[in-house]
């Protein structure tokens, strides 16, 4: 790994847990409206009080918030693809909006895209990973990459929706050996719903796996158990958007994560500081 690499993986990986807590509030390039996100930079602020490691954003929504995060602990994680959106008609359509030169000039410290397998346009979209991660070679950048399977692609573009997992934890392993194979450096994707799989994915994934929640599911105790089983597992942090800014408190959801995640936290103990 180079210097640059290493240096900015330190800003979102925290120096003893070796986790991470990351939130994404980038819904707004892709999903229908959630009036939750109206007010980026207050949502932001409170990520960051919250104590985030990394606040995931689109190009145009770090330029609104970045004053924000500016003197705080939390990195700052720039998504350079989103062409995809819930009302298109081809939810893989999804190419580059932005370059690894451009998330170096704002500050960032770790570039994000997305891709999926078994769909007509898998190798445009594995091609689009892997030249990513060779210009983050380049420009010292770690790249997350969030690969799924292509039966949960629809539910991926919901705001809100009861929970589920991929049907197959197979599917899972291989999105994860994937994005491996194509120089990312931290991956991020589904819990399967299950330890015993789940530790077979993490085995199968020589890189950072941090587990991505989906759509907000309205249940909070739910969320976090299945946060807490993840990172027992072995996971290596969370990448979450909308089950915490749903949240009627998105600073305090984002503490119960920290909590969870660096402190092993119960999760009963968690919810008592939520209510």
């Amino acid at each position: 790994m180079n210097m640059g690499k290493a240096l900015r993986l330190g800003h979102f990986i925290h120096p003893q847990t070796q986790r991470n807590v990351i939130v994404a509030a980038d819904h707004g390039i892709c999903i229908s409206p959630m009036r939750e996100i109206s007010n980026l930079r207050r949502l932001v602020g409170q990520i960051v009080a919250g104590g985030a490691n990394a606040v995931l954003l689109s190009p145009g929504g770090a330029r609104l918030t970045y004053p924000e995060i500016v003197g705080s602990a939390t990195a700052l994680m720039v998504r350079i693809d989103g062409t995809a959106t819930s009302v298109g008609p081809d939810h893989t359509n999804d190419v580059l909006i932005s370059s690894v030169e451009m998330a170096a000039r704002m500050g960032a410290d770790a570039v994000v895209t997305v891709g999926t397998i078994g769909v007509p346009r898998e190798a445009q979209l594995s091609q689009k990973i892997g030249q990513v991660a060779d210009a983050c070679e380049l420009w010292g950048m770690p790249q997350l990459s969030e690969i799924v399977p292509s039966e949960i692609m629809t539910y991926q573009f919901e705001a809100r929706a009861a929970r589920q997992w991929p049907s197959d934890p197979e599917m899972v392993k291989f999105c994860a050996r994937v994005a491996a194979e194509l120089g990312v450096d931290v991956f991020k994707g589904y819990y399967t719903g299950d330890p015993a799989t789940f530790r077979e994915v993490i085995e199968y994934c020589p890189i950072p796996y941090v587990v991505l929640s989906g759509p907000a599911a309205g249940d909070a105790e739910g969320f976090l158990h299945f946060v807490k089983e993840a990172i027992a597992c072995g996971a290596a942090g969370v990448s979450v958007g909308r089950n915490v800014f749903a949240h009627p408190d998105p600073a305090a959801m984002t503490r119960a994560l920290c909590r969870v995640v660096h402190e092993d936290a119960s999760v009963a103990s968690v919810l008592k500081d939520l209510r």
